[in-house]
C-alpha cells in the first residue's frame, strides 16, 4: 500500500477471481441444479440431485491427451460436475453424487481394489438395487477389463498451484432407466493419494445439459 493509502485508508485488495472454464464454470463460482426432473423420477433414480446454489469448492484438471480434458468441478453437497472437453469444445457433460466411500486400511487392501479380476472392471455392477454395465473396455465381453489409469491435480485455495494431486484407478457403468430416457452411471474409481492415503469411491450420475444448470 502506497503511504497515500496508510494516510487515508483504501479499499482492501479483492482476490483475483479464476478464469471460466468451460460452460462458465469456475473455482469458488456457484451452480445451481434444475432438480424437477429427478425428483419426477422417483425411486426409478439411484442418482439424487444436489438442491440449491452449490458452491464449487475445488476444481479438478485431468489430462487424457490428445487434447482432451476433464473437468471436474466440486460442489458443496458431495457432489461434482464432470465436463469432458477436446480441443476445448464441450463434449459430455454429467452430474454426479458421491454414494459410497471406503478406506483401505494399506497399500495391499489397497491393491485388491485394481488387481485383475477385482470388482473394478468387472463387467456388471451392482449398486442401490440396481444393475449396471461396463462402459469403459470392451463393452458387453464378459471378462474382467482393466481399470483406466489417470492423475487429476485438484485445485481448492487458488487456481494458479494445485492444493494436491492423486491417481484414479476408474470404470464407468450405466443402466437404463425403465421409463425415462436417460442413462444412469456409477464412476467407481481407487484413489492414490500417496504415501499409505488412500480410498474407493463409488459415484452415481446422470448425463445434464447447459439449461439444466444455473452458472454463476
Amino acid at each position: 500500500m502506497s503511504w497515500l493509502g496508510k494516510l487515508f485508508g483504501s479499499k482492501p485488495e479483492q482476490p483475483e477471481l479464476a478464469p471460466a472454464g468451460p460452460l462458465g464454470l469456475r473455482l469458488k463460482g456457484a451452480v445451481g441444479v434444475e432438480s424437477l426432473p429427478f425428483r419426477v423420477a422417483g425411486d426409478r433414480l439411484v442418482f439424487v440431485a444436489p438442491e440449491g446454489n452449490q458452491l464449487i469448492e475445488a476444481w479438478g484438471e485431468v489430462e487424457l491427451g490428445g487434447g482432451s480434458r476433464l473437468h471436474r468441478y466440486y460442489l458443496t453437497d458431495d457432489a461434482f460436475v464432470q465436463v469432458s472437453t477436446t480441443a476445448g469444445q464441450v463434449d459430455d457433460v454429467k452430474l454426479f453424487v458421491f454414494h459410497e466411500t471406503r478406506n483401505p486400511p494399506n497399500q495391499a487392501a489397497f491393491n485388491d481394489w485394481v488387481k485383475r479380476g477385482s470388482l473394478i472392471g468387472a463387467p456388471q455392477l451392482e449398486l442401490g438395487g440396481q444393475q449396471y454395465d461396463r462402459v469403459w473396455g470392451d463393452m458387453g465381453t464378459p471378462g474382467w477389463a482393466p481399470p483406466v489409469v489417470f492423475d487429476e491435480k485438484v485445485y481448492n485455495k487458488d487456481f494458479r498451484e494445485p492444493d494436491y494431486d492423486l491417481t484414479h484407478y476408474a470404470m464407468l457403468y450405466q443402466r437404463q432407466v425403465p421409463g425415462l430416457d436417460r442413462y444412469e452411471y456409477v464412476l467407481v474409481s481407487a484413489e492414490d493419494y500417496g504415501p499409505d492415503e488412500y480410498c474407493i469411491t463409488f459415484s452415481v450420475g446422470v448425463d445434464v445439459s447447459q439449461a439444466d444448470l444455473t452458472i454463476t
